[in-house]
């Protein structure tokens, strides 16, 4: 064996790809320089036959990137090249011209893009089967693997992975299967045809480790071995990872284990097309096996195994001083060509006395043949669809509604507290007040007289003695005999939910918080035609009253509120009116047909809750629904409040806001705060009054009563002065509406005097068996709570802030898998689809993901991991 080390005349450029196409040996650097060599001259100059300084490039062309990033993938044929970024796929066709001996064949070749995506959206990895006739494209961010035809470059069809996301794909050298490696440590293998019709047929339950890097791996020429790199069935965490080689014959069950020696995990696994033999001359016969080419994601080490040993047959520890990005064997099976990350070619130059006799190709295609079959694709039948048959679907989808069907046995009744004027530290992106407290009216008690209902018990004792009982009875309810269904509204006599509604005043005033100088006057009539109510909105500059504007309204009006560019109010009937600045009526009134319990504006958006809890959102510049209606039925905890009674009470509703960017806000008397997420259709906890037991960074100190940056540092239990500094910042921003739920799950705490068990609680549970470590694990909680908050809130400094104390809390905490699981979801994960276009641009993730690296770089524990990111982000060498 000879080896040739040739580095590369490529200025600040990177090679991450190459391949062997019949005599060529293919090279693509990152900045689009491809090359390509005759194979046999490097072997030549590996025996000293040719001398290093004659070794030029066959073939020299430039590609053009379109400012696409760097180039990662190479494939193809002698007839086209498929050349592939992140985020693009391009065929060069006729790249080998043989009449000609320019170096430079542009104007020969065909460029076409057969494939472009925009960020989130990541091509993993790009796969090219020869038999079908595919170009097989791993999108991460749309979790599907798109297959083209190579010649027409025409979409044959799409694998969808649902939440599983595609890191890299292993074509079958017979034509028949795709297997799929996932970053959920899954793997799927797919029976495809010429067609691009495809079938899942196994889905393998041997689990691998996937990091964000851009795998090389093949299956055995026979195509009877599918490898699986990085294998962490049975392996401990700190083990020495290992590839196992499943037999595809035999249900995929592991018939070999090779350990490989990198500590770090595979990056390249290629099988040599050859099919090799040699003599046993102790048994007298010939032996038969395959060759496999490995190397580690970090270190410069190339290890070539014989299938048929659990030993390298050949071991180059440390060929190079950085990793190796790519390999590929010459068609012959006896030359090994491979790029380091510091653009070195290698060529290792075997003979047969090295490696053994290579059979013909006509003896590896009858092995294929002994391969297990699987029965012939269905083609798929195409359906006339109607032409608008997308659209009626799309209506259909927009006019649904989540509300929950009506049980007339089971109604819930909640009540609510008296709004409050806003503090003055309160987020400015929440708005929920009126400028006067207002009392509310008691929700109706009335309910079928039909209704079947279970008698109360009546206690022996207390009749015998003739001694009335000292508990309180509850208020008997109050059956009526329904006429007709006009007389009383049947969604409020049978809904779950009844609120209490605004008691109706004379006359009341209502100012913006942000716009002091603006006062909507309200003088309510008689609520009809002869003395009506008169609405007017009056400027006060410099002690003079200017009308803007004044309407009446036959009818009598509750709540006030008032957005960025509208105001809004409603009526005791549950109708809606809404005006601009100037007075015109931006839409008709909204006829809601139920009382209102509360009704809040801010910037863009209309919040309204009726009194049998339906929510409605309004986009009023887009004057349509921010999403479908909703109820706030889930957050009064039914089931914990369930009795024999028909009509329970339930936890006070103390807050309904919402933010600037269209997200409800509800928090309940027991400190419970919550969010509505739109995507999801469901609502989220963001503040819980457990959190305060056991969390080290929730200050008990912080209510709406004081401000936060009044509040003692000593209430956070982390020494680390970095992480004092971030937790500082983040507990002193009076903006953050998170912090703002949190204020208010102290109010109440303190209301019902829970606060002062705290250090009591923890005192005693902590020195109970078995949870030794719970206060570490409530305080993770917490903070990743806080952070899928703040992105579903869309606040940016916040949750970077909120994910570098987390990191840096896994890190000291050892939690090497959790922090490897937070390193993927921001190299190339997006999970969040409509939220701010800030949230799934790559720049931001990835400039985070620097820091935090940065800031977790010098413990210890956790270098295995942040190392292998910071090399691959090239934050060190």
């Amino acid at each position: 064996m000879r080896l040739l080390k040739y580095p590369l005349d490529i200025q600040e450029e990177k090679v991450n790809a190459l391949a062997a196409l019949g005599p060529y040996i293919i090279l693509a650097g990152s900045d689009g320089h491809v090359m390509a060599w005759k194979q046999q001259q490097l072997v030549d100059t590996a025996f000293d036959k040719v001398m290093i300084r004659d070794l030029k490039p066959e073939i020299s062309f430039q590609v053009d990137r379109d400012s696409a990033g760097d180039i990662f993938f190479l494939a193809g044929d002698l007839e086209t090249l498929y050349i592939g970024s992140e985020h693009r796929l391009w065929g060069y066709s006729g790249w080998l011209c043989k009449d000609t001996n320019s170096i430079n064949p542009v104007e020969k070749m065909e460029c076409k893009l057969i494939f472009k995506c925009t960020s989130p959206s990541t091509i993993t990895d790009v796969k090219y089967d020869i038999n079908l006739g595919i170009i097989f494209v791993l999108l991460s961010n749309g979790n599907k693997v798109l297959l083209f035809h190579h010649k027409s470059f025409n979409k044959l069809s799409e694998i969808p992975m649902k939440a599983s996301k595609p890191v890299t794909g292993i074509t079958d050298p017979a034509g028949q299967t795709f297997t799929i490696m996932t970053a959920d440590r899954s793997i799927l293998v797919y029976q495809v045809n010429r067609t691009g019709t495809h079938k899942l047929i196994n889905k393998l339950t041997q689990h691998v480790q996937m990091y964000p890097l851009h795998y090389k791996i093949s299956m055995s020429p026979q195509a009877d071995i599918l490898p699986v790199i990085n294998s962490v069935k049975g392996v401990p965490n700190n083990a020495t990872s290992c590839t196992t080689l499943l037999d595809r014959n035999n249900n995929y069950k592991v018939t070999k284990t090779l350990v490989t020696p990198s500590s770090n995990g595979c990056k390249v696994l290629v099988y040599s097309p050859a099919y090799y033999e040699k003599p046993n001359k102790k048994k007298g016969t010939n032996t038969r096996y395959d060759l496999i080419a490995t190397s580690g994601s970090t270190d410069g080490t190339v290890s070539v195994w014989n299938t048929k040993r659990m030993k390298p047959l050949f071991n180059a520890l440390q060929v190079s001083s950085t990793a190796i990005n790519d390999m590929s064997w010459s068609q012959d099976g006896f030359t090994l060509f491979a790029i380091s990350n510091d653009t070195t070619l290698y060529t290792f130059a075997f003979q047969e006395k090295d490696l053994g006799v290579a059979l013909p190709q006509e003896e590896i295609k009858l092995l294929q043949e002994l391969n297990k079959k699987h029965p012939k694709l269905e083609e798929p039948v195409l359906e006339q669809v109607p032409k608008d048959f997308s659209e009626n679907i799309k209506i259909e989808e927009s006019s649904s509604t989540a509300s929950i069907p009506s049980d007339p046995s089971k109604p819930l009744l909640g009540k609510k507290l008296l709004k409050k004027k806003t503090p003055k530290n309160q987020s400015n992106g929440i708005k929920s007040i009126q400028s006067t407290t207002m009392e509310f009216n008691t929700p109706s008690y009335t309910v079928p007289r039909d209704l079947k209902r279970k008698p109360k018990e009546v206690t022996p004792n207390n009749t015998s003695n003739n001694v009335p009982s000292s508990k309180k009875q509850k208020k008997e309810l109050q059956p009526i005999d329904f006429l007709d269904t006009g007389l009383l509204l049947p969604n409020t006599s049978f809904s779950r939910v009844r609120l209490a509604t605004p008691k109706i005043r004379s006359t009341f005033k209502y100012s913006p918080t942000n716009s002091p100088n603006l006062i909507l006057e309200v003088k309510n009539g008689s609520g009809n035609e002869q003395r009506p109510t008169i609405v007017k909105l009056t400027s006060k500059v410099l002690d003079q009253d200017q009308v803007l504007f004044q309407d009446f309204i036959p009818r009598l009006i509750t709540i006030c509120t008032a957005g960025d560019t509208f105001w809004s109010f409603c009526s005791e009937d549950g109708c809606i009116y809404i005006y601009s600045d100037s007075g015109r009526k931006l839409m008709a009134p909204l006829i809601l047909g139920v009382g209102i319990s509360f009704l809040e504006a801010c910037g863009t958006y209309l919040l309204c809750l009726t009194s049998i809890g339906e929510l409605y959102c309004w986009d009023i510049e887009r004057k349509r629904l921010a999403f479908p209606i909703n109820t706030i039925y889930p957050l009064l905890n039914p089931t914990l409040r369930y009795s024999d009674d028909i009509l329970t009470r339930a936890e006070n509703i103390t807050l309904c806001s919402i933010t600037k960017k269209g997200v409800p806000l509800v928090t309940l008397s027991n400190g419970d705060g919550y969010l509505f997420d739109k995507d999801m259709e469901t609502w989220l906890l963001v503040s819980d009054g457990w959190w305060a037991y056991g969390s080290q960074y929730w200050d008990t100190t912080n209510t709406t009563g004081l401000s936060s940056s009044k509040a003692s540092a000593d209430a956070f239990n982390s020494n680390e002065a970095n992480i004092n500094e971030m937790v500082s910042d983040i507990k002193n921003d009076n903006q953050s509406i998170i912090n703002f739920l949190e204020r208010k799950t102290n109010d109440e705490l303190n209301r019902k005097g829970r606060i002062k068990n705290l250090q009591r609680f923890a005192r005693t549970i902590l020195m109970k068996e078995g949870f030794e470590n719970m206060e570490e694990i409530v305080t993770l909680s917490h903070l990743e709570n806080k952070i899928l908050a703040s992105i579903r809130l869309e606040e940016f400094e916040e949750f970077s802030k909120l994910m570098m104390v987390y990191c840096i809390r896994l890190s000291e905490l050892g939690y090497i898998d959790r922090l490897d699981d937070v390193f993927q979801w921001l190299y190339n994960d997006v999970s969040v689809s409509s939220v701010d276009p800030k949230f799934v641009e790559k720049d931001f993730r990835r400039n985070l993901l620097k820091k935090i690296l940065i800031a977790c770089g010098d413990i210890r524990q956790v270098q295995r991991v942040t190392t292998r990111y910071a090399r691959e982000m090239n934050i060190i060498s």
